[in-house]
């Protein structure tokens, strides 16, 4: 990345206190890599191309995720996923993906400068986004291993439970981030 800029969170100036009584921990992931990843799945070269890059092919059941590595791949939709990836790798991903894709009629496009990540746990992490967030956050009904695009407190969001019933990983815009923070924040007092 060049001198010239310096990669700042765009929650850098709000106080991610740490959680008072038994209000949820909200934590920021920042500087990870987004690829969104776009192809048709019954394509074998496609196929072929993600397994070489990220040592798996990418889900195929709606509203899942899929582990490999350091890399979470999320089903956005019959022919597009999202790729997380460890911080500043995404430019080297996208680049084998790109000579990997290479005749394959597909897309790959870098939008890590415009997500972020929240991880929300703690025992009331559900009922604090449910406050405003009309997907059912249920376990019985949101496992780990899926994922949803909804929205909070008026905010897309793609949202997927953690391991475990630790909580969830909210990927949001970074143009709402400071915005749904205090959000969050506000809501939180309610568990205190």
């Amino acid at each position: 990345m060049s001198d010239l800029f310096q990669q700042e969170s765009p929650l850098l100036q709000i106080d991610l206190a740490e959680p008072r009584g038994n209000a949820p921990r909200i934590e920021e992931k920042p500087f990870l890599g987004y690829l969104n990843l776009r192809a048709r799945n019954s394509n074998t070269g496609f196929l072929a191309a993600t397994l070489k890059v990220l040592g798996c092919e990418p889900p195929t059941s709606a509203n899942t995720v899929i582990e490999s590595g350091d890399y979470r791949i999320y089903w956005l939709g019959p022919d597009e996923w999202l790729v997380v990836t460890p911080a500043q790798q995404q430019e080297q991903v996208k680049s084998d993906l790109l000579a990997a894709l290479e005749g394959v009629f597909s897309s790959v496009v870098d939008n890590s400068s415009g997500l972020t990540m929240l991880h929300i746990s703690g025992d009331n992490a559900a009922a604090l986004l449910a406050t405003d967030c009309p997907f059912d956050l249920h376990p019985a009904e949101f496992k780990p291993g899926q994922c949803a695009q909804t929205r909070l407190a008026k905010a897309g969001m793609t949202i997927s439970p953690l391991a475990e019933g630790a909580g969830f990983e909210v990927i949001i815009r970074r143009s709402f981030a400071d915005y749904l923070l205090l959000w969050l924040q506000n809501a939180a007092i309610a568990f205190e």
